[in-house]
């Protein structure tokens, strides 16, 4: 064979797709139509443009090699066979409006697909290889076979024969079937599946919003009997396979590695919205990238750097596809774009791994350990053991990391006071981190991401609904001032973005300064109101479980009418709220764990008395329950001699002190230029009495003078100071010793 000018195969299903153009008309504005049955006023969908016609995935992956080799040095010679029964595939493409871009005949976008009517095939697909000219089928360098029928060709063996040393990319719509293709190839054998593979069949896929639990799912999918590619005697899998999280993650796993990388501050995106569209040719850009680099290379080459190297270019194309769409000229085009930027110099490669990457994981080999972790992050329940594993799953190595050196806790306090400093200072602080952030509130913290992420949808959902009967009930725990509200508020106005005007209103209610439950009818009487006015309420009920009747939960049984039924009594006459949305703030428990507790009473008078003040009822119509996490540090994590779990924990509750921090400055200091790292030493160190409360009264009683820089002298006096914190001066000291020993220490 020839090594300069390989030859290779494209093998796949007989498939046709009509990509539709369509636009929305008037008939008023485009009086001279045919009605058709339809009023004068109705609006209608038009063609906009001749109809195009591909031959498949197996077509589209030869229009993005073109493309990749029309600046490159390789000439391959590409043959394509097809097998099986034609299947037509209609595409419906409409426009997206609104975005800017370069060429303004990009931003078409498929939203609707129509499938041909037999569906998935239970039989693999025919496929006779004596049929074909020898001369295409044999001595071929590599192959792309597309399976569109959902069992592909079961010809591995005579392939092989005919084509000794070959190298095999494929990709179907079905993970499964593919067992004897990577039996027989092996390491020269790589899949490609979507991840809506994996959900569509149901393989150990489950409900998830964050990275962790989608990785992790799906590792647990491709190692089941169904899809036939792990090798449980040799405890590896027995050839490459990459899964695509359009447009946000890749998703490597071979026989001795595991890669997975995302793009910064984004999560999953389960499908496209109708009213936003797809790109349906995005997987195929993947399969033409991976060609290219194996024909460059002569064979897969699944190493770190190669990995690290074409997640980025696949997400940075991925990028410009999911922005751009796809191309009409009188009729829809394949995408035009320029990706020439993801080659830096000319060539693969040339993203080179120099600095610390928080996007890019590496998985440890399988193992007993790691796979009691992938179970828990893996699994549908939610409580310390499962949070526990989500903040080890993508940091398996950095326990042992963060514990190395004499210094104990001192090298995680120095560490996270620098990512700090950087941030107050110069902006760019947190970006080594892997921070995900939803309005203000940014966590680096899988276990608190995944709450806050579910409440989002969930609002998100409830906003946009045309009909509701009651208002959305949400539960928030957590210790005073740990920002309970803050979250909330945080995820509202991120969803008021969609939305030409700010949709909400926003109460707060005390229940400890109610007198009497009648108070609560009162109370929503301004939420009445407000949804009146077209606004959609956001009402908090600050300590709902307070007491009342000398008992603790006395109030919660005068909510139910409003939370089951949405309507509130005044004077025995019912009124009907409409769609409001109720946030109830614990104050007595400070986990919802706590007020799950109150149903296991084993004294039956203690249970009696939790039916009687309907905790039950009350529990069974929140829709969501958000837990926020105090920033308490125990002085136990503090010691020399700590673990690394311990460790862990301190890093944590540090970097959630410095996300605090960083956004009360910015509110209040705007003017500062520089600020010490004493400065933020003391706040990021000290006891506060009210959470995160403390840190911004703090912050917002101290000097904001017009000053170079902000240093110790600026903080609130001590006499104030004992209202909200106590500092931990000698604590400060020590870590100023381990910086000055480490060269750390500068004048400010």
């Amino acid at each position: 064979m020839d090594k300069q000018s390989p030859k290779i195969l494209f093998l796949g299903s007989n498939v046709t797709i009509y990509n539709m153009p369509v636009k929305a008309v008037s008939l008023l504005d485009e009086g001279s139509l045919p009605a058709y049955g339809y009023n004068p006023g109705d609006d209608i969908d038009l063609l906009a443009g001749r109809i195009s016609i591909e031959n498949g995935r197996l077509e589209q992956c030869l229009t993005w090699l073109a493309s990749y080799l029309a600046d490159s040095e390789l000439t391959p010679r590409l043959h394509t066979l097809t097998y099986g029964p034609e299947k037509q595939v209609y595409q419906i493409f409409r426009k997206r409006k609104g975005l800017a871009r370069q060429n303004t005949e990009h931003g078409w976008f498929m939203v609707k697909q129509i499938l041909p009517a037999e569906g998935r095939g239970s039989t693999a697909a025919p496929f006779v290889i004596s049929d074909n000219d020898p001369r295409t089928i044999s001595n071929n360098n590599g192959m792309l076979l597309i399976d569109d029928s959902g069992v592909p060709p079961q010809v591995c063996d005579d392939v092989v024969k005919l084509n000794p040393g070959l190298w095999c990319i494929a990709m179907g719509i079905s993970v499964a079937h593919w067992q004897q293709w990577a039996d027989k190839l092996g390491e020269n054998f790589t899949l490609f599946c979507r991840l809506a593979d994996l959900e569509t069949t149901r393989m150990e896929m489950d409900a998830s919003v964050s990275w962790e639990t989608i990785v992790a799912m799906c590792l647990r999918a491709l190692r089941t009997e169904e899809v036939g590619l792990w090798d449980e005697h040799g405890g590896r899998f027995r050839c490459h396979i990459i899964v695509e999280m359009f447009p946000h993650g890749l998703l490597y796993v071979g026989p001795d590695s595991t890669f997975f990388r995302y793009r910064k501050g984004c999560l999953p995106e389960k499908s496209s919205a109708r009213h936003k569209g797809s790109v349906p040719c995005y997987d195929t850009l993947v399969t033409s990238m991976l060609a290219m680099n194996t024909m460059r290379r002569g064979g897969f080459g699944f190493s770190r750097n190669f990995f690290f190297d074409f997640s980025k270019r696949v997400l940075l194309n991925w990028q410009v596809l999911y922005e751009h769409g796809y191309y009409f000229n009188d009729g829809l085009e394949f995408p035009r774009l320029d990706f020439s930027p993801t080659y830096p110099n000319g060539l693969p490669c040339s993203f080179i791994d120099n600095v610390p990457d928080p996007t890019f994981i590496e998985l440890p080999t399988l193992s007993p350990n790691f796979d009691a972790t992938l179970a828990l992050v893996a699994s549908q329940m939610w409580n310390s053991e499962k949070k526990k594993a989500l903040r080890t799953f993508f940091s398996p190595g950095q326990k042992k990391k963060s514990g190395s050196g004499n210094h104990g806790c001192a090298e995680i306090i120095v560490s996270v006071l620098h990512y700090l400093k950087e941030e107050v200072n110069r902006g760019k602080g947190f970006d080594p981190l892997p921070v995900f952030q939803i309005g203000h509130l940014r966590s680096t913290d899988p276990a608190e991401i995944d709450p806050v992420i579910t409440l989002h949808n969930v609002m998100d959902s409830y906003v946009s609904r045309k009909n509701v009967l009651r208002p959305l009930c949400i539960g928030v725990f957590g210790p005073p001032g740990s920002g309970k509200s803050f979250a909330v508020k945080q995820v509202a106005n991120v969803i008021s973005r969609k939305f030409e005007g700010d949709p909400f209103n926003f109460f707060e209610f005390n229940l400890t300064q109610f007198a009497e439950p009648d108070e609560i009818n009162s109370a929503i009487d301004p939420i009445r109101a407000s949804v009146a006015q077209g606004k959609i309420p956001i009402a908090f009920w600050d300590e709902f479980d307070c007491r009342y009747d000398q008992h603790e939960f006395g109030y919660l049984r005068y909510f139910l009418p409003a939370m089951q039924d949405g309507v509130t009594y005044v004077h025995g006459i019912p009124y009907h709220i409409g769609r409001a949305i109720f946030v109830f703030a614990g104050g007595v428990k400070s986990s919802y764990e706590g007020m799950e507790e109150l149903l296991c009473h084993d004294d039956p008078r203690e249970a009696q008395m939790v039916q009687t003040l309907k905790i039950p009822d009350f529990m069974s119509r929140l829709r969501v329950v958000l837990d926020i996490d105090g920033i308490e540090i125990d002085d136990a994590l503090l010691r020399d001699a700590v673990s690394p779990a311990e460790l862990e924990e301190l890093r944590r509750i540090l970097l959630k002190r410095a996300f605090i921090i960083a956004h009360q400055m910015q509110t209040h200091w705007k003017s500062a230029a520089r600020k010490t790292s004493g400065l933020l030493l003391r706040l990021l160190l000290a006891k506060y009495k009210f959470g995160a409360r403390s840190i911004e009264a703090v912050i917002e009683a101290s000097r904001a003078a017009d000053r170079l820089v902000y240093g110790l002298p600026e903080l609130i006096a001590p006499s104030a100071a004992r209202i909200h914190a106590q500092w931990r001066v000698e604590l400060e000291r020590k870590i100023d010793r381990v910086r000055k020993v480490k060269g750390l220490r500068a004048v400010w």
